[in-house]
């Protein structure tokens, strides 16, 4: 079973802690993500007031386990964690746990604060930008590593699935675009199209980031090109763009060098959350970004949002001279056809400002 542990991305102690387990929760199936994430509160249907009372475990079949249950649910499934599970769930001892939680809950931001653990206060926790990601083609193959090691960001590794390396062609639509909260006319509603690479980063607290290095990024606004170079050091290119969804097809097209190119995929059958493991699901599942500063430090930053659903598709496409836009490293593995093809629903997403690495400032 798949699911979710939703916490309180305001309170110091969760923010710190939650993340700090994701490794174990991810081995019983259970990813993180803040309540705050956006469309959480839709769909789970409840305001934010009841949202962010409760610590809460979500499962991909609709189960739901609040507050202390959620404690008790995750320590039934962490083997060496099952005795305090059946201690919490003593006679007796249920309702002494229960009180223990409520009084943590309600007061969770006061000793957040006291321990000098107070998310609330960090600017780096506010949005830079919201938005809703809708109708991801991803066409992805594999590739040599060797290819990828010079592009690898320092303080990250390649994260590799079933010991191979994977690039991805992603295509989706920008709507609704906030920066800062604000909408900016003209740039609320757009494409992009990205040539992306696999990482993942072991921080010192024993989370792992799992993370996205982009080669290009294409997009038809040049506002959006330069503020993404600015701030988060990405290889965004301008070009005229345009989309089209058809029924259950799906088309992305940039127009290059007086041509028009483009990636295409119509899906089959109906979408559902990729299971633990899955190809799908490493492709989808990445939830940082990683790029590089002038300097040459590493750039960190979070793209939160909640599971996606996807469809298996036939007849894929790209339509490109790969080795003009990309490099002619990028070419011959682009050539054949994708070990992965799938369309992705796509959700909101929440964009955080990038933070530059320590360990890769002091080159290391």
């Amino acid at each position: 079973m798949h699911g979710w542990v939703l916490y309180d991305g305001q309170c110091g102690v969760c923010a710190r802690w939650v993340p700090f387990w994701a490794p174990t929760l991810a081995r019983i199936g259970l990813d993180i993500a803040p309540l705050q994430s956006p469309g959480v509160s839709e769909r789970l249907g409840l305001t934010p007031e009841t949202l962010l009372r409760d610590l809460r475990v979500v499962l991909d079949d609709g189960h739901q386990f609040v507050g202390a249950d959620a404690y008790r649910y995750v320590m039934t499934r962490v083997w060496w964690a099952r005795p305090l599970g059946a201690l919490a769930s003593a006679p007796g001892i249920r309702g002494a746990f229960d009180v223990a939680y409520r009084a943590f809950a309600d007061n969770r931001l006061g000793i957040s604060h006291a321990c000098g653990l107070d998310a609330r206060a960090g600017p780096s926790r506010r949005p830079f930008l919201t938005a809703d990601w809708r109708d991801l083609v991803m066409l992805t193959w594999a590739f040599d590593p060797a290819v990828l090691a010079p592009r690898v960001p320092p303080g990250t590794a390649l994260d590799l699935f079933e010991g191979r390396a994977f690039v991805s062609i992603v295509g989706f639509r920008f709507l609704g675009t906030r920066v800062r909260g604000v909408r900016v006319p003209g740039h609320v509603n757009f494409d992009e199209v990205n040539l992306r690479f696999y990482v993942r980063r072991d921080t010192e607290a024993g989370e792992v980031r799992r993370g996205v290095v982009f080669v290009r990024e294409l997009v038809p606004r040049a506002a959006v090109t330069w503020l993404a170079r600015w701030m988060f050091g990405e290889p965004y290119r301008t070009l005229a763009m345009r989309s089209a969804a058809s029924g259950r097809r799906y088309t992305y097209e940039w127009r290059r060098d007086g041509r028009w190119e483009g990636v295409t995929a119509t899906v089959t059958g109906e979408p559902g959350v990729p299971p633990p493991g899955s190809a799908a699901a490493f492709i989808t599942e990445h939830q940082w970004g990683y790029g590089r500063r002038r300097d040459g430090a590493t750039l960190e930053y979070e793209v939160a949002h909640g599971p996606w659903r996807v469809w298996s598709t036939e007849r894929v496409a790209l339509a490109a001279d790969v080795a003009a836009l990309y490099g002619d490293d990028f070419a011959p593995a682009l050539s054949a056809p994708p070990v992965s093809a799938l369309v992705a629903e796509g959700s909101p997403v929440t964009v955080f400002p990038p933070q530059a690495l320590a360990e890769s400032a002091r080159g290391g």
